[in-house]
């Protein structure tokens, strides 16, 4: 069982599925162009593309038996019978998911007045705390904010570390959690800065600037330092602790709050797209149903590839048209799920150890 899951996790470490917590300006262009910066528009042209040469391939592979497989009138129009109802049903199931996203924003003028202060509240909290003068209203100019401010207080702490008098023993253990917390914030707070200075500024991207951030074992450290060596701890340090936390709670809410923001911009432009695709997909498939009865395709072949063997070919690409689509949004919608799983002080990154872990020998 034990070679099993080593055997399983080598596989997971190679395809990158498992690494939640990567530095996306260096990640595979076309992986991260595929599931984050590609316009999902042009995402699904690109899969439709590869289908169609796919098919090609496999024409020109096995050109006899590619032929007579598309010869096979009742089968084609069977599997495009299935294609043109799975696209009605599609549409269907979409629209009715947007419709209950629409309806839970039909609230009451008193629940849509205390939304709004919430987050103007929310936002005032960074200007009491003296973190900026007036809250960015860009999410990603906001979160470059917040992480800026959790990297000074990093430093500050360090600079009352070095000034501070401690034993030796208690003094190393101290200094060595302090700079495992500084060398995250710092490495996380470049790797997102790195990925906003690529987002156009005003796009849906903004919202996903703080994306990679790993701010739930940082608040896992920092609570650790103050539980720890609270009671060797200066007034200073202590109060620089608990700002680096309550900014690191800032930040879990406004990513939380940006995600969610996120998800409904993505299913509405989910529904927009797929309707608009569909509806001509619809009219096409029908003419391709119609056309392959006619027996208008000439029996002539050029480099092994018939019109037959290429029109059915091209049809059924289109006709997948709207899937697409779909697995356009689904794949960018599911990725940022996958790399954005925690809620709080929770840590769930295997790669990520904890005091538990080394004591216990997990």
């Amino acid at each position: 069982m034990a070679d099993g899951d080593s055997v399983l996790q080598s596989v997971r470490n190679r395809l990158g599925t498992f690494q939640r917590r990567i530095d996306r300006s260096s990640e595979n262009r076309i992986k991260r162009w595929i599931l984050f910066d590609g316009d999902r528009e042009r995402v699904a042209v690109a899969l439709l593309g590869t289908v169609f040469c796919v098919m090609l391939v496999m024409g020109g592979i096995w050109p006899i038996e590619y032929q007579e497989l598309l010869g096979e009138t009742t089968m084609v129009q069977t599997v495009f019978n299935t294609l043109l109802s799975g696209t009605i049903l599609l549409v269907s199931i979409v629209v009715s998911i947007a419709a209950v996203g629409i309806s839970q924003e039909l609230t009451s003028l008193g629940n849509q007045s205390e939304r709004v202060d919430t987050i103007i509240e929310f936002q005032g909290e960074l200007e009491s705390n003296d973190i900026v003068d007036v809250s960015p209203a860009r999410p990603g100019q906001f979160t470059a904010v917040v992480l800026r401010s959790v990297k000074q207080r990093a430093d500050d702490l360090q600079q009352l570390e070095e000034t501070t008098e401690r034993d030796g023993a208690t003094g190393r253990e101290y200094h060595d959690e302090l700079e495992r917390l500084r060398t995250d914030i710092h490495a996380n707070t470049e790797e997102v800065l790195t990925t906003f200075s690529r987002v156009p500024s005003g796009s849906t991207d903004e919202l996903l600037t703080g994306l990679n951030y790993d701010s739930s074992w940082q608040l896992y450290q920092s609570r650790r330092i103050l539980t720890k060596y609270g009671d060797e701890l200066t007034d200073a340090e202590r109060s620089v602790i608990e700002d680096i936390m309550d900014t690191l709670h800032k930040l879990m809410v406004s990513r939380e709050y940006f995600k969610t923001l996120y998800y409904k911009l993505e299913l509405s432009d989910l529904s927009t797209t797929l309707l608009t695709v569909s509806l001509p997909i619809i009219f096409f498939i029908t003419y391709v149903l119609l056309a392959i009865d006619s027996g208008i395709f000439p029996n002539v072949s050029f480099f092994g590839y018939t019109p037959l063997t290429v029109f059915i070919s091209l049809a059924y690409t289109i006709a997948l048209a709207p899937y697409t689509v779909l697995t356009s949004y689904v794949l960018r919608a599911a990725a940022v799920t996958k790399r954005t799983p925690e809620e709080g002080p929770f840590v769930l990154d295997g790669d990520r150890e904890t005091v538990y872990d080394v004591e216990h020998g997990h």
